[in-house]
């Protein structure tokens, strides 16, 4: 019995391997021998419906065809191959590229919960899950998952965006955490198939140059920049972006992958679309999509209208209204307006539209408001660590915080009530500066040049203007810095206390250095005031000094009758006098009210 059993079973498996075999011949040859090859396929499978090969050829044909019944074929084999089996070859991924809703999701999951709990599995089943919108029941299966096997970047994001999903948002925060902690060891690009959604055209490309095993500062770097609150413990930016991620899967999906996008007939705009489609499609969005994902929902919208920034905009002629869609950002730089047609593709019937649409598909923003102005200032000074510069924040507000991002990803970092303090590099940066007054939020985000200051070369370090008592001390560095007001703005009748430090002066045999100092202070008029005011002659104050060492603090007190209200623009000027060398510290612009 035993030797009928396996008789019948290698007759089986040779009639499965013949039949393989006749069908990736009959799928080489031109399209009519597809359909046959599907039934080669086909019967292998039913001969032998454990082995995956069968289903996932099965999958191919239905690729190659491209039709609705392509996709069918193709979708319906990979449904019957996850019962099989749930990791074979790139089925997984593949499955992307079908047709998807609730009910195919669903049964997807349902195939692949036959695997028990296998990590794999699991794993599917919870990104599913996820898609369908039911993160408390995807978290429980990753949760037994990695019970099972080592953590990773994948599993963590994973369970970030589960928690993020159900409303945990600790938890969502927490996961996100762990896997970044594990950016380093991210072999399957996990982070990067998140991020990249939202990344700029520079990004990619430090990405790219940035080797497997460093990235970590790459993505920290990438989310905190990102952060549009810097005085909370938490990167709401994250939040946001996971329920984003969720509207887009909602409503703004390709559910037909395989279905021709066709271009606009413009050459202008081909460009575009050559942009746009493989990131949308990559991503599986509509452009829509690709644009809310990156951008939140616009500020307006109207459908069958082709242009929301023009008063006397156009209905166009449609017959449905998915036909065109016209969607309206305002922006810092002014309002962004964009078509859509079918619901997919971008379709800019103007160059500013055009323009509008290659802006925001390689920008990102948060929807988070801060509608404060936030006044602030900012001085550096040379450090006395050496090679370090001291940079110098103070902002109008309860709070504030103020972040240096340097290009290989690091950070500096403070917080607090009033003047803030970052000892770096000098060197290029991109500044955030977060102020809270009264709850109410304001950001600064922006480049930044830090200097850096050379014991050979004559310079000047930024100057501070503060307040002080009638017949007070001259003050220090940060005691002048203290009062200097985050808005400069100062009352009348005040003496102002000048502080500047003079770094590279040359010095004498005796160790002294001398100088020229030329303090000016000129009026700031309106362009009214200059066609018909009497002119104002500049404050200017001028003195010889000599100092030990190369590199004096240079302190002046500005008595209140010299300046009566108004705006001026302040510049101190220093020449050394044993080289004939000249600097400028330019500007403060301040206000006497």
């Amino acid at each position: 019995m035993i030797a009928l059993l396996l008789s019948a079973l290698t007759l089986q498996s040779a009639q499965v391997d013949s039949l393989m075999a006749a069908g990736r011949a009959h799928f080489a040859h031109r399209v009519i021998g597809r359909y046959a090859a599907l039934e080669d396929f086909r019967a292998a499978a039913r001969l032998a419906p454990t082995d995956p090969e069968p289903w996932y050829w099965q999958m191919k044909v239905g690729f190659y065809l491209r039709s609705d019944d392509g996709d069918y074929i193709a979708r319906e084999a990979l449904l019957r191959l996850f019962s099989v089996t749930p990791d074979y070859k790139d089925a997984w991924e593949r499955f992307n590229d079908v047709y998807r809703d609730a009910n195919i999701w669903r049964r997807a999951e349902r195939a692949l919960a036959k695997h028990g709990e296998q990590p794999v599995a699991l794993q599917h089943r919870a990104k599913l899950l996820i898609a369908l919108g039911e993160g408390r029941r995807a978290d429980s299966l990753l949760a037994i998952a990695m019970s099972r096997s080592s953590s990773t970047s994948t599993s963590c994001l994973l369970r970030a965006e589960a928690n993020f999903l159900a409303g945990d948002r600790r938890a969502g925060y927490a996961w996100h955490d762990s896997a970044l902690a594990r950016a380093d060891d991210d072999s399957t690009d996990a982070l990067w198939e998140e991020a990249w959604l939202i990344a700029s055209p520079d990004e990619v490309t430090r990405h790219a140059l940035t080797p497997r095993g460093f990235r970590r500062a790459f993505y920290e770097r990438f989310w905190q920049q990102r952060d549009p609150n810097l005085l909370t413990p938490e990167n709401e930016r994250l939040e946001e972006q996971y329920a984003r991620r969720a509207e887009v899967r909602r409503t703004y999906r390709l559910l037909h992958p395989q279905r021709s996008i066709y271009y606009s007939k413009w050459v202008a705009f081909e460009a575009l679309q050559d942009m746009a489609l493989p990131l949308a499609a990559r991503a599986g969005l509509t452009a829509q999509g690709l644009v809310y994902l990156r951008h939140g929902a616009p500020d307006g919208r109207a459908n069958c209208v082709t242009d929301l920034a023009r008063s006397g905009f156009a209905v166009a002629d449609c017959t449905s209204f998915l036909d065109v869609e016209s969607w309206m950002y305002f922006t810092p730089e002014g309002p962004r307006s964009i078509l859509f047609a079918k619901g997919e593709y971008f379709h800019p019937i103007t160059t500013e539209q055009l323009r509008n649409a290659q802006v925001l598909i390689h920008t990102d923003r948060t929807t988070l408001p801060a509608p404060l102005i936030a006044h602030a200032w900012s001085a550096y000074f040379k450090s006395a660590a050496l090679g370090l510069t001291d940079a110098y924040y103070k902002a109008r507000g309860d709070s504030a915080a103020v972040v240096l991002w340097n290009p290989n990803g690091a950070s500096a970092r403070a917080t607090g009530r009033d003047l803030l303090k970052l000892t770096v590099p000098p060197g290029e940066y991109d500044l955030g500066l977060d102020v809270d007054s009264a709850g109410v939020l304001g950001r600064i985000r922006r480049p930044a040049t830090i200097l850096g200051y050379s014991p050979r070369r004559l310079q000047l370090s930024s100057l501070a203007l503060a307040p002080i008592e009638r017949d007070a001390s001259l003050p220090d560095r940060e005691t002048t810095l203290l009062g200097m007001p985050a808005d400069l703005t100062y009352a009348t009748g005040v003496p102002l206390a000048a502080y500047v430090e003079i770094y590279g002066l040359a010095t004498e045999p005796d160790g002294r250095s001398h100088y020229h100092v030329r303090y000016s202070l000129a009026p700031v008029r309106s362009v009214v005031a200059r066609m018909f005011g009497a002119s104002r002659r500049p404050v200017v104050f001028e003195f010889d000094r000599g100092a030990l060492g190369s590199t004096p603090e240079e302190r002046l007190v500005i008595e209140p009758d010299k300046l009566p209200p108004g705006r001026y623009r302040v510049m101190v000027a220093v020449t050394d006098l044993s080289r004939n060398v000249k600097s400028e510290s330019v500007v403060l612009e301040i206000a006497i009210r």
